[in-house]
């Protein structure tokens, strides 16, 4: 009787749970389509109700090129379109409906007669039947992956006899592969199972999911594929409990809104995990400056999906060593996105390179500022890639390719031809004066042109990572309006850009932890290095600034604790997420295009990353261990027997005398104003041989508590050795 009772109870307990609202699969992949390839053009209203497709092929799905992923082996050139009709008895029992779609390279897709969905890389509800997608896609559930998913209107659904139509394109007919694998899940509040159980790979879309991450929910209106221009309307919601866990569905607590949305990135829109980006819109359209995830408030953001990057935080880390530096560098939070109701894993919310007081802090050009001081600033220009509006440098790059200089900022459409003729003849006059012969002079060299340090940032930070993208792409300069008293320099940064960085690409040497990356020569590739980096490197000057930035980085933001440090901090932070992430896009074991290394494992990705840097820091600091002397006998200072290089030069805090002595002697350093005051004197004893003297901001402060020039005495052995100027920031 207990038994009974049990199973009874079960039973019960069984009809109780189905008939509460449950998932259901209303279409499978490998149900029985009718299918048509199309080496031409498909019958007028082939997507329709009413269409005879009698005379066409029928087989089960999923379609394709069979490569472990298809039922039926099919090989198409352009396009194969498939239908499948099926009944609904009482559409009232519906509550949602979703598409589990996996595709390569491209569809669309049509509801009794209207076009519900069509890939991100489609940009017409109707191509014809050799239509080019503007980028191919890989298909993902061989690889254990979930299909992309996309909510439809239950209103598409009918009582009775319903159509599913799909063209599947190719991306061109000598692609390698194609695949085509539809689901329609319904939402049933019915008792027991009215069509099919879901797939085991099913995911539940109203499941509550929990994180310690930020979740940003993103979903577009009728659930449109994201294009890759214009951005589309879409809303925004983000959980961000900083005292807890976040869950979605939830509380919206940072941001709940409305957005702009669009596809972002070059090769990477090949990706299964696409980047996004967006600008936080008013009702009424409008820019809305909002404050995101705790970082300074802006409406234009940028969503990074790092996919090829499987330690996740490759970017995250290049804009925090920079920023640690001193320098602007974008701002990040990792995250966790689910867009129109599908997880697309880890993203990482990062600050879009721009002008504003938060980011770039330059002066805003108007258009009619076209002389004078107002025309000198503030600009952001680049070499990147794409057919933006760009001048060309006199100089060719080290392998003899142009040298491609964009306009970023202001708006190229917008801007007035003067603006455009200044920033350019200030460039290439930056570029003529480190081409030239005297490139060193503190005047007539290069000097005058840019602000030394942050290019010895972003030089540091680009070759710490040995960006295969820096310096001849994703490479970002800007310059301020000029000052009353001083023309502005160009700045180097901010930095951009390094999925490909810290040893994860395995083309151009970027994977070699030796070696300079902007002295590699690209003869076969149309963006390449300019000649800035390496000349700029033959300046004692600057190269002993460079070797001192190094070091002193590295008993600090870059010391081999720190590295680690930074880098268990933020894997700590994603020790579920990057689960999650995986289980979604399944590619650990995977080559994913540049992958200078696969490791199987999360933790092998992590331990490959921290055993390139380390090897790659060791590298550099053999390399940046001495400093150097004027370059030609010339040059150097006759001071009795003293060879001198003062640098930085101008001061802010602090500079270095890097001296080599023929003999053991006594030095006397005396600082005098312009009013012929002596403002500080000491001694020192020297050694034969090359020795650096450090001078920190308790010396500066007393010896030139003002901005302007001084004058530096040196006296060896009591004798006058000779004077330098210095000028005070």
């Amino acid at each position: 009787m207990q038994k009974f009772f049990s199973l009874l109870l079960l039973s019960s307990l069984g009809a109780t749970l189905l008939s509460q609202p449950h998932w259901e699969t209303l279409v499978k992949a490998d149900h029985n389509w009718s299918y048509f390839i199309g080496d031409s053009q498909a019958p007028a209203g082939w997507y329709t109700n009413g269409f005879d497709d009698s005379s066409w092929n029928r087989a089960k799905g999923s379609f394709g090129f069979g490569d472990g992923d298809d039922t039926t082996l099919l090989f198409i050139t352009h396009s194969l379109y498939i239908r499948h009709e099926f009944s609904i008895t009482d559409r009232s029992i519906i509550d949602s409906l979703i598409l589990d779609i996996d595709y390569d390279d491209a569809y669309v897709v049509y509801l009794n007669g209207s076009m519900v969905s069509r890939s991100f890389n489609v940009e017409t509800d109707f191509p014809p039947y050799n239509y080019t997608p503007t980028i191919d896609q890989e298909a993902v559930m061989y690889m254990g992956g979930q299909p992309s998913r996309v909510a439809i209107p239950k209103s598409h659904l009918q009582d009775g006899e319903n159509v599913i139509a799909i063209q599947g394109i190719n991306v061109n007919p000598s692609s390698s592969d194609f695949s085509l694998a539809p689901f329609l899940q319904v939402k049933v509040d019915a008792v027991g199972t009215v069509y099919e159980e879901v797939p085991d790979w099913f995911v539940d879309p109203d499941a509550v999911f929990e994180s310690n991450l930020p979740i940003i929910v993103i979903e577009t209106e009728n659930g449109q594929v994201v294009p890759d221009e214009p951005k589309i309307d879409a809303h925004m919601g983000i959980a961000n409990n900083e005292a807890g866990m976040n869950e979605y569905p939830g509380t919206y607590n940072d941001y709940d809104g409305k957005i702009g949305i669009e596809l972002r990135g070059a090769s990477s829109q090949s990706y299964a995990k696409k980047g996004y980006g967006l600008e936080t819109r008013l009702e009424n359209g409008e820019n809305n400056n909002v404050s995101l995830l705790g970082m300074p408030v802006e409406n234009d953001w940028v969503l990074h999906g790092p996919y090829s990057d499987k330690s996740l935080i490759r970017n995250v880390l290049a804009y925090h060593f920079a920023r640690e530096m001193g320098q602007y560098a974008p701002r990040t939070r990792l995250c966790e996105l689910f867009l129109n109701n599908t997880y697309y894993g880890v993203y990482v919310l990062i600050e879009k390179i721009k002008r504003d007081t938060f980011r770039l802090d330059i002066g805003k050009l108007e258009p009619h500022e076209v002389s004078g001081r107002d025309v000198t600033g503030g600009y952001i220009f680049k070499l990147d890639k794409g057919d933006e509006d760009h001048w060309v440098s006199p100089y060719p790059a080290i392998d003899g390719n142009d040298i491609r200089i964009l306009y970023h900022y202001p708006d190229p459409d917008l801007m007035p031809t003067a603006q455009k003729a200044y920033i350019k003849d200030f460039v290439t006059d930056f570029e003529h004066a480190l081409a030239g012969d005297r490139f060193y002079d503190p005047v007539l060299g290069y000097k005058p042109y840019i602000d030394m340090q942050s290019f010895i940032d972003f030089y540091l930070v680009n070759e710490l990572a040995k960006n295969v993208d820096g310096y001849r792409i994703s490479t970002f300069l800007h310059k301020d309006k000029d000052k009353l008293d001083r023309v502005s320099p160009i700045k180097a940064g901010p930095v951009w850009d390094f999925n490909f960085g810290f040893g994860n690409a395995d083309y151009y040497d970027a994977s070699v932890t030796s070696g300079w990356q902007c002295e590699y020569k690209l003869p076969n590739d149309y963006w390449s290095n300019p000649f800035w980096w390496i000349k700029l490197r033959k300046d004692p000057d600057y190269y002993n600034q460079l070797v001192s930035s190094w070091k002193g980085y590295r008993n600090s933001i870059l010391s081999d604790i720190r590295v680690d440090y930074v880098i268990d901090s933020l894997t700590t932070l994603l020790t579920d997420a990057q689960q999650r992430n995986f289980e979604a896009f399944p590619v650990l074991d995977q080559y994913v295009w540049a992958n200078n290394y696969v490791g199987g494992t999360y933790e092998n990705e992590i331990a490959y990353l921290k055993g390139w840097i380390s090897e790659r820091i060791a590298w550099m600091d053999s390399k940046l261990d001495g400093y150097m002397y004027p370059y030609s006998l010339d040059e150097r200072m006759d001071m009795e027997g003293l060879d001198l290089q003062l640098f930085p030069n101008p001061v802010v805090d602090q500079f270095n005398l890097v001296l080599y002595a023929d003999r053991d002697s006594e030095i006397e350093i005396e600082v005098i104003n312009v009013l012929a005051q002596t403002t500080y004197r000491a001694n020192f004893d020297l050694v034969h041989g090359s020795q650096k003297l450090y001078f920190g901001a308790d010396m500066v402060n007393q010896a030139m508590p003002q901005s302007g020039i001084y004058i530096l005495n040196l006296h060896v052995d009591g004798k006058f050795a000779g004077t330098r100027k210095i000028v005070k920031q």
